[in-house]
C-alpha cells in the first residue's frame, strides 16, 4: 500500500456563511491536513502528523480526520495548548485572504521526539508545507523529518503555500524554504511564491527553478490561477491549461492539486517504479492533468474537506 504522511497545521479555517464575510463557521482545515484527506478521499492511505490542542475545536479536528478515515496514530496531543484558527474572507471571484490567530499553538509545539515515534519504513511519501518553518522550534523538528524520510528513501513533496502574515520576520523564508529544497523530490509553488523567492536571490523566475532542479529536486509544479500550469524537469517542461470553471472557493484548490498528482504518481501504472514515473514525461503530464482536474472540482464547493474530490465526484 503506498501511505502518506502528512505533516503540518491542523487548524479551523473560520469560513463566511454569506458573500458578505459577516458570519463565520469553523471548518477543519489546514494545507497538510487536506492534503491528507483528499489523497484518502481519492482512494489512497493516509496519516496526518502533527500537534492537536487540548479544547473543543481538537475533537472536532480529530473527528473529522476520522470521519474521512485518516490514520491519525501520529496526531499528538500537546496539554494545555491551544488549536490554531485562521479567519478565511472570500472577495467576489471566491479569492481568499487570511487572519492567522497561531501563537504557540498546538502545531507549532511538535519535536523530533515525536517524529521519532514514526514507523518511516511503512511509508511511500512524505508532505509538508511552509507553515512547519515559521518558527525556528518547528522549523528544526521539519528538518529531522525530512532527514529522517531522506534516510528512508521516501518520496518528499514540499508545497510551499507561503502565508507571509505567519512570519515574524520575511526575512527568514528565502533561506529556509530553500534549506528543504535538497531533501525533496518533488515541489509545488505558485507563480506568485516564485517570482518572490526568485525576487530574493535576485535571480529571474527561470533561473530560481532552474536552481530547484540543481539542487536535487525532480520535479518543479507551477500553478498559476486560471493560467496554465507547468513541470519542470532537468530534460523536459511540460504545460497544461487549467480546467475552465467557475470557482465558488478556492480555499483548498492547490491541496488538491498535490494530493491529486501524489496519489496518481503513487497508484496509477503500479507495475512502474515511482522513480521511472518521476522521470519520464508521460507519466508526469498525466500526473499533472489529474491534479488539475482534482484542484478544479475543490474551487466547486465551499470549505476544505468537504470540497476535496473522490474518485466518484471527478467521474460525475
Amino acid at each position: 500500500m503506498k501511505k502518506l504522511l502528512s505533516f503540518g497545521e491542523l487548524l479551523i479555517d473560520m469560513l463566511p456563511v454569506d458573500n458578505d464575510n459577516s458570519a463565520y463557521a469553523p471548518i477543519p482545515g489546514g494545507a497538510p491536513a487536506n492534503v491528507a484527506v483528499g489523497y484518502q478521499k481519492l482512494g489512497g492511505n493516509a496519516y496526518f502528523c502533527g500537534g492537536m490542542g487540548d479544547d473543543h475545536f481538537a475533537r472536532q479536528l480529530r473527528r473529522s480526520l476520522d470521519h474521512y478515515q485518516v490514520d491519525t496514530e501520529y496526531l499528538f496531543t500537546i496539554e494545555k495548548a491551544q488549536t490554531a484558527l485562521v479567519i478565511v474572507s472570500l472577495d467576489e471571484v471566491g479569492e481568499r485572504s487570511f487572519n492567522f490567530y497561531r501563537h504557540n499553538t498546538a502545531d507549532l509545539l511538535v519535536t523530533k521526539a515525536h517524529i521519532d515515534k514514526i514507523n518511516w519504513s511503512a511509508l511511500s511519501t512524505f508532505h509538508f508545507c511552509s507553515n512547519t518553518l515559521t518558527h525556528s522550534n518547528i522549523n528544526t523538528t521539519t528538518l529531522s523529518a525530512l532527514q529522517a524520510a531522506n534516510t528512508n528513501n521516501i518520496l518528499v513533496s514540499f508545497d510551499v503555500n507561503l502565508r507571509y502574515s505567519l512570519w515574524s520576520d520575511t526575512a527568514d523564508i528565502a533561506d529556509r524554504v530553500f534549506a528543504c529544497y535538497r531533501f525533496c523530490d518533488v515541489v509545488k509553488l505558485s507563480y506568485e511564491e516564485l517570482t518572490f523567492l526568485a525576487k530574493q536571490a535576485a535571480i529571474s523566475p527561470l533561473e530560481y527553478t532552474q536552481l530547484l532542479l540543481d539542487e536535487g529536486v525532480t520535479l518543479v509544479f507551477l500553478t498559476d490561477g486560471a493560467n496554465p500550469a507547468k513541470v519542470y524537469h532537468q530534460t523536459f517542461v511540460i504545460e497544461q491549461p487549467a480546467p475552465q470553471i467557475k470557482p465558488v472557493d478556492t480555499t483548498c484548490a492547490g491541496d488538491a492539486f498535490i494530493a491529486g498528482v501524489l496519489y496518481h504518481l503513487n497508484h496509477a501504472h503500479t507495475a512502474v517504479e515511482l522513480t521511472e514515473k518521476l522521470n519520464h514525461s508521460h507519466y508526469v503530464k498525466e500526473a499533472l492533468s489529474f491534479g488539475l482536474k482534482c484542484g478544479s472540482k475543490a474551487c466547486l464547493i465551499k470549505g476544505a474537506f468537504p470540497a476535496l474530490p473522490s474518485k466518484q465526484t471527478l467521474i460525475d
